[in-house]
């Protein structure tokens, strides 16, 4: 059975799941997803913290963000 996870984000105390669209109600199938979509989320921060953001893994950039992931049971 694979993982599936969802990320619940701080500042706005809602959860966020989806492959591609953080307001979707569905979960992420991997850690690589959740990668992939936060940093596609914040667009707006400068060339050079994209670059230093790609190489964390995505615990390490949610948390630059106050987002939270969480294993769905």
């Amino acid at each position: 059975m694979s993982k599936k996870y969802v990320v619940w984000c701080n500042q706005r105390k809602q959860y966020f799941g989806a492959t591609h669209n953080l307001k979707d109600t569905t979960h992420f199938k991997s850690l690589n997803d959740i990668k992939k979509c936060l940093l596609d989320y914040h667009y707006d921060v400068n060339e050079n913290d994209v670059k230093i953001l790609k190489t964390y893994n995505a615990y390490q950039i949610a948390n630059q963000f106050d987002w939270e992931i969480q294993e769905v049971k």
